[in-house]
């Protein structure tokens, strides 16, 4: 799938992500972390982790570097699950890109120009940008996969 930007979206991307949302069990993945390749041609899969420990999450999604060593943005998905007590357990899928705000201009127009291409084939509802840990916390989060009831 060509992007108006003209990078692809990578068939793994797409059936790593089917496999995220139909898998089940202790293995089931609960995030994924995308980028853009080196070569800026494609979104890849970086990593798929069943890691239920959002702060773990947070580390590898926002500790990213670049060869010159500078922070680098992601794409990420992330299985949130809370209870609304009486209402009961759920999980919402959240999308969040991480823009970390040292990146330079040029990579944050492309990942900025195929960040809603990803998000629509990957059809997630709730979306999350950021540009510094403030705006990922876990309440933040929690709030927007709760429609703000939390």
């Amino acid at each position: 799938m060509s992007l108006p930007s003209g990078v692809n979206i990578s068939n793994e991307c797409l059936s790593t992500y089917k496999e995220f949302l139909h898998k089940r069990g202790a293995n089931k993945p609960t995030c994924l972390i995308f980028k853009i390749a080196e070569d800026e041609q494609s979104i890849i899969v970086e990593e798929s982790s069943s890691e239920k420990n959002y702060e773990a999450f947070l580390q590898k999604l926002t500790t990213a570097f670049d060869r010159q060593g500078n922070h680098t943005p992601r794409y990420a998905v992330y299985d949130v699950e809370y209870d609304l007590n009486e209402d009961g357990k759920r999980t919402t899928t959240v999308f969040i890109s991480w823009m970390p705000d040292a990146t330079p201009t040029r990579l944050r127009m492309l990942y900025a120009s195929t960040k809603e291409q990803l998000r629509k084939a990957l059809d997630v509802k709730v979306s999350i940008h950021a540009d510094d840990l403030h705006d990922i916390e876990w309440k933040t989060v929690l709030r927007g996969a709760s429609g703000g009831r939390l």
